[in-house]
């Protein structure tokens, strides 16, 4: 902008949030930006941000001052819609894809007619459309915005109509070499929806198998819902109407009465204005002349601040067009400079890798043609010279001594050194292993993971059995409300015990205040005998590997409350206690989505539960076994496939568990009023005498009376 300074760098406020805002240069925006776009779409003297506008976005309503702006498509005589495409680009053709002129419309304008070029080039006729503000001084048809905005979207069909061509021609180019693999691509697809569609085809059937008799008797009962409601429709239809006749005919009523006070309040509104305007003339004179004096004084306000406006609404978006081009062309070059960076990184990587590669290479044919061939000889001589030493060992083999040999050479020849030095270490390294054997530790780390394992068994087992019960009795209340009545308040009423024992205390308080006697003590023999000799605890030895169940029962059964401190006591066990907070973060995810799936399984309205579908079926030890190891090594959390799987094996006992029940509820709910029906039946047949009697004296009393 010659009018305007350099714009630098550090004259841009925000230039994160400009960044943001930019659009950044795509595939897509080169191939648009190659093809040149049609002239003539923005007026002259228009805003500077207008040239930016696509060709597909109308200008916007200007609030400028006059005749700043003048909108003109061409000269007149001009066919604009051919001229403004530009002389390279193609004339347009027939376009049948909008036949009734829906996007763009085609009204014949007659200054645009090139027929009628020699009439308007007349003096006279020149003169008069000058007068009439039809065209400007230079001979250039003057239009209206929306005529303007019709233009640009004819420009923008044509435009889109290239950019297309040009988009077509590459992808014609690129669809040849995606073919084959396009295919590929499909048959496979189509192989992996045919599999699927056989499997799914395959659990539906055995679905509708497993729970036909489930859905026909849901069928029949929404028949007769559906029955019912009809029934309720049609009442109500019939209630309505009847209702709409009486509230036509009292509005009709209404009406009548409202028509005769309108009738008596116009009268007296006429006499009323004819006053109001006598007087509304005189004091009309004097308003106008006052308005025409505020107006021209407004008027030569409005336009110096129009005028102030637009030279600055002018001058900002040309400053905020070079900000944003400078920003533009920072960003392109830091892009170009990151990607040069991570090019020459990536070929550093390349050549880093390729001696690593060279090297190993020269390793390995090192030690095929006899590197350490000869060192694995005397290692396995060695391992054999050590077995036979050591034989009386217990627990020596030579697979063994070969282990040892193997491990003891690895760590003596760590650092660079003679022959004969490393193997004499070697063999003090394997007589240390021999006098210091690792077995009982290896043990002793089992046994405590055992333990471990075999206390998270027990916690899980006995959190699946709580939130079971738990669930199902909350569940159990609300499923059966409609089958079984809620259980009667407990009153403080004396238990049959008390009153036994109160009432033997009275009598013997009565028969002289004797002591209640409770029988003579009989010692009872018992039922079984061993017959073999007990030998005593006391002198049994030792049992060489404790319990793992005792050594559970040691190490993780006391309360949290009653251990030392971890710090203080170096011997305290940390393990416990994360052991347990994962038990509780167990609980908790499972109590909430067990309860949430046992309530979407069941339909109170019917009495019916809807299993749900587990594709790996479980069993309790299952569960439990999974659970605990999640547990163990601390993978408890909303996402855990564990916890999903446990959850939905306790949804679906509890469900199973709710079915069963309801169906033994509703055959005795069958059973009890068949019972009660016949039980009405057979005292309606029978005929018993002294009822009858009865009845025939009542009436002869009434009679007589």
């Amino acid at each position: 902008m010659s009018g305007l300074p350099e714009l630098d760098l550090e004259d841009v406020i925000d230039i994160d949030t400009t960044l943001l805002t930019l659009r950044k240069p795509t595939e897509l925006k080169k191939v648009i930006d190659s093809i040149p776009k049609p002239v003539r779409a923005v007026p002259k003297n228009g805003l500077p941000l207008w040239y930016r506008l696509g060709l597909e976005n109308k200008l916007p309503v200007p609030k400028t001052p006059e005749g700043r702006i003048v909108f003109s498509r061409g000269k007149i005589g001009e066919d604009v819609r051919r001229v403004g495409l530009g002389a390279e680009g193609p004339q347009p053709t027939f376009d049948l894809t909008d036949p009734y002129c829906n996007n763009v419309s085609y009204d014949y304008v007659p200054m645009h007619d090139p027929h009628l070029a020699h009439h308007f080039a007349q003096k006279p006729a020149r003169n008069r459309m000058k007068q009439l503000g039809f065209c400007t001084k230079d001979g250039r048809a003057v239009c209206s915005l929306k005529e303007f905005n019709q233009y640009r979207k004819y420009l923008y069909n044509q435009f889109m109509d290239r950019i297309h061509m040009a988009m077509k021609n590459l992808d014609e180019k690129a669809r040849d070499d995606l073919t084959l693999k396009r295919v590929e691509v499909d048959v496979a697809h189509r192989l992996q929806i045919f599999t699927k569609t056989e499997r799914a085809r395959e659990h539906m059937e055995k679905v509708a198998q497993e729970h036909a008799d489930e859905w026909a008797e849901k069928k029949r009962l929404a028949k007769e819902q559906e029955k019912k409601i009809q029934d309720r429709m049609k009442y109500l239809a019939e209630y309505n109407e009847k209702q709409r006749k009486e509230r036509a005919a009292r509005a009709f009523e209404k009406q009548n009465r409202i028509k005769q006070r309108v009738q008596a309040a116009a009268e007296m509104e006429l006499r009323r204005k004819i006053t109001m305007v006598r007087q509304w003339r005189t004091n009309e004179k004097k308003r106008l002349n006052r308005l025409k004096h505020e107006r021209d004084a407004k008027q030569k306000r409005l336009e110096d601040e129009a005028n102030s406006k637009w030279k600055a609404r002018v001058q900002a978006q040309n400053m905020k067009i070079q900000e944003e081009a400078l920003l533009l062309k920072l960003y392109t070059e830091d892009m170009s400079a990151s990607a040069m960076r991570r090019a020459k990184k990536a070929e550093i990587y390349a050549y880093n890798t390729d001696l690593e590669l060279q090297r190993i290479r020269l390793a390995n044919w090192k030690l095929i043609h006899g590197g350490d061939v000869k060192a694995k000889q005397l290692v396995k001589k060695m391992g054999v010279e050590f077995e036979k030493s050591k034989r009386g060992a217990k627990g020596m083999s030579l697979e063994l001594a070969q282990n040892l040999a193997t491990e003891a050479m690895a760590n003596a020849v760590s650092t660079r050194g003679d022959a004969l030095m490393t193997l004499g270490q070697a063999r003090t390294r394997m007589d240390m292993e021999t006098v210091l054997p690792s077995a009982p530790i290896k043990l002793l780390d089992e046994m405590l993971e055992t333990a471990v394992v075999e206390f998270a068994r027990r916690r899980v087992h006995t959190l699946l059995r709580d939130v079971e019960q738990m669930v199902r009795s909350k569940a159990a209340i609300v499923f059966f409300q409609d089958y079984r009545p809620l259980p009667p308040k407990k009153r403080g009423t004396k238990s049959r015990w008390s009153v036994q024992v109160t009432a033997e205390l009275a009598r013997q308080y009565i028969d002289g205040g004797k002591p209640i006697a409770f029988g003579e003590i009989v010692n009872i023999p018992a039922e079984t005998t061993a017959e073999i000799e007990m030998k005593s605890v006391k002198n049994r030895p030792p049992t060489p590997v404790p319990s793992m169940t005792k050594l559970a029962e040691v190490t993780f059964s006391d309360r949290v409350e009653d251990l030392p401190d971890p710090v203080a006591v170096a011997s305290f066990l940390p393990e416990r206690r994360k052991l347990l907070e994962m038990v509780n973060a167990a609980a908790k995810l499972l109590s909430r989505s067990v309860s949430q799936r046992v309530e979407r399984g069941m339909d109170v309205t019917i009495g019916e539960v809807t299993l749900p579908n587990m594709r790996h079926p479980m069993e309790w030890g299952e569960a439990v076994e999974g659970l605990s190891i999640a547990v163990v090594n601390n993978r408890i959390h909303a996402d855990c496939t564990d916890v999903r799987l446990t959850g939905e094996f306790l949804s679906r006992r509890i469900l199973k568990s709710l079915q069963d029940e309801m169906k033994m509820e509703k055959k005795r709910l069958k059973e009890c009023m068949q019972s009660t029906k016949s039980d009405e039946d057979d005292q309606k047949d029978f005929y018993v005498p002294s009822q009858g009697e009865t009845e025939n004296q009542n009436q002869e009393n009434k009679t007589q009376g």
